[in-house]
């Protein structure tokens, strides 16, 4: 062999052992990569909620799951279900994007996943529209290569129609110690107490004489009610929509003032001098009439809601 196909060769051989190295240097990196990134994954945990998810029928809702810690699931397989349904997948989210080929008939156009939170983690399921058939628990399961984890929620439904008999029930009892409260009032200002100590749900305000007692109504002032209440141990105002209040303590007697001619109605907590919420700018056109009613917790409310003429 001549000197020059000795160097050829020698050359050829290097290079070979070369390419065979960096190729070896390249799949143990893959390997230790994948490795990295199946031993990270089996370090994230799909979280959901404790306790039940709440929603009154006719709302939407947010199912809560995310991936702990945060780390983005973009590329990941997310699917939410039904584990007590036989057609139960309510949302698919796979290769990046939405499918709804197999989703359940009873979930058309009512889901929605946040892509932009999927960056964060975040899982969470929008329902739109609740019906009380959606109640049940689901599950979110999520998926990456090898590793796969998921959290169970339960939601809970409150159906409309039900909840607005437990609020207002077919006959209602007024308990009137104020002659102004028993005859009603169309001008002026007008205040009484309402003492609810004790009390684990109520409702109080004005309505209008006219309005219908009996049957199922939205309590909304386009309906004839202006009230405040307590129902499951929150506190609600029942303006064009429900509004929650924050309140630092329980109010044991509950003041409402009512100016007629300036369309204001005021509730405060007598006890601790504080205001609790405003009715303001309201049209009224005919006799207003104090409200109270009682929930039907039984159990604690043991004694009646009484309208006081004993102002503190």
């Amino acid at each position: 062999m001549s000197d020059i196909s000795k160097w050829e060769w020698f050359k050829f051989k290097t290079r070979q052992i070369a390419v065979d190295t960096a190729m070896k240097f390249i799949c143990l990196t893959l390997l230790i990569i994948s490795g990295i990134t199946d031993s990270r994954s089996e370090q994230y945990d799909v979280v959901g909620p404790a306790d039940p998810v709440f929603v009154v029928a006719g709302e939407d809702v947010i199912l809560p799951c995310s991936v702990k810690p945060s780390t983005s699931v973009v590329d990941m397989r997310v699917e939410w279900f039904r584990l007590d349904l036989k057609d139960s997948q309510v949302h698919l989210y796979d290769d990046h994007v939405d499918k709804y080929t197999d989703q359940s008939q009873f979930y058309r156009e009512r889901t929605e996943l946040n892509h932009q939170e999927l960056q964060t983690g975040n899982t969470s399921l929008k329902l739109s529209s609740v019906r009380v058939s959606d109640e049940g628990l689901y599950k979110c399961f999520i998926q990456y290569k090898s590793w796969s984890d998921d959290a169970t929620v339960n939601v809970k439904v409150e159906d409309r129609d039900q909840l607005l008999k437990t609020i207002l029930p077919k006959a209602v009892t007024y308990l009137r110690t104020y002659k102004v409260g028993k005859d009603g009032f169309s001008s002026g200002c007008f205040y009484f107490e309402v003492q609810v100590k004790e009390q684990t749900q109520w409702y109080l305000g004005v309505t209008r004489e006219s309005v219908n007692k009996k049957g199922l109504i939205r309590l909304r002032p386009d309906n004839g009610y202006w009230i405040v209440g307590r129902m499951y141990g929150e506190y609600h105002a029942y303006d064009s929509s429900v509004y929650s209040l924050s309140l630092s303590v329980d109010p044991q007697r509950v003041g409402v003032f009512v100016d007629y001619e300036k369309g204001l109605v005021c509730f405060y907590d007598v006890k601790s001098k504080s205001h609790i919420y405003s009715y303001t700018d309201q049209c009224f056109n005919e006799k207003l009439c104090p409200f109270v009613c009682l929930g039907y917790d039984n159990n604690g409310n043991s004694t009646p809601l009484i309208i006081c003429d004993d102002y503190e």
